[in-house]
């Protein structure tokens, strides 16, 4: 179902809590740059799937329907800008044991879409986050050191936010989206 704030919901409906954020999926042809990476991964690092890729803007934890409906509605209200980011430096992350495509929040656009995500969480019960924004794709996950990559810069023109429900699977964790926005376009050139 989609609304004239551009938002699309898919089900936030459900018993108990799921384990949501907040982020943005890559374009077409920066997804395909992504997942030509994958392969070269070495082991024992575990390369997410390529369906899977995106940029976190807000982990929000464990939260209801409720919770997600307060949070999606108050977001469709409210203008948030599209901004663009620079990916271009490879991290492995000890702590979590990622390997990431990691870079910087240049665009003040994207600083103040930050703040408004903080804002909204917190009034819908959502704990804030434990670290900074610090824009990044995750690529593997169970790296402990840094692989031999190729240089790589990805411009990320983020156009559309998405509420993710983080799901374990089987065959692994599965990102599903569960509601999205276009965001405003502000020209971002940062």
């Amino acid at each position: 179902m989609k609304t004239e704030s551009g938002a699309t919901t898919k089900n936030l409906d459900w018993t108990g809590e799921r384990r949501l954020f907040l982020g943005v999926r890559p374009d077409a042809a920066n997804a395909r740059l992504l997942a030509d990476i994958l392969p070269l991964i070495p082991t024992p690092a575990k390369p997410i799937a390529a369906a899977n890729l995106h940029l976190t803007l807000l982990f929000l934890g464990q939260g209801t329907a409720f919770q997600a409906r307060q949070l999606t509605d108050a977001l469709a209200a409210l203008p948030l800008p599209a901004f663009s980011v620079l990916l271009d430096e490879w991290q492995v992350w000890p702590g979590p044991a990622v390997l990431c495509l990691a870079g910087d929040v240049v665009d003040l656009a994207l600083a103040e879409l930050y703040q408004q995500l903080l804002q909204v969480a917190s009034t819908n019960g959502f704990t804030p986050p434990q670290h900074d924004l610090k824009p990044h794709i995750t690529l593997a996950r169970h790296s402990k050191t840094m692989p031999e990559l190729p240089p790589l810069q990805i411009r990320l023109q983020a156009k559309t936010i998405v509420l993710f429900h983080s799901e374990s699977t089987p065959q692994g964790v599965c990102y599903r989206p569960l509601w999205q926005r276009d965001l405003d376009d502000t020209s971002s050139t940062n």
